[in-house]
């Protein structure tokens, strides 16, 4: 198995797992949702490729995006 093939199984269970655990939680804000995927996915690329690489990662900067995306709505509802 190939570090790709073993990013992708790892990163399944782990999404399933946090899926599961807010989902049990009766959470139902798709902030949260998205954050925990956002925060999951980088963590397992740095644990998984820790050079830096320059190719575009399409998934990276959609989860990046959304995350920024949320916390700014956060923070703006806070400060209103």
């Amino acid at each position: 198995m190939d570090s790709r093939q073993r990013f992708v199984i790892i990163f399944a269970s782990v999404a399933m797992i946090a899926f599961v655990t807010l989902a049990f939680l009766n959470s139902n804000q798709m902030g949260l949702f998205v954050s925990s995927y956002a925060i999951i996915y980088f963590a397992l690329r740095l644990l998984f490729n820790p050079r830096m690489r320059l190719r575009l990662d399409v998934l990276g900067i959609v989860l990046l995006v959304l995350f920024v995306y949320y916390v700014a709505q956060q923070v703006a509802l806070i400060l209103a």
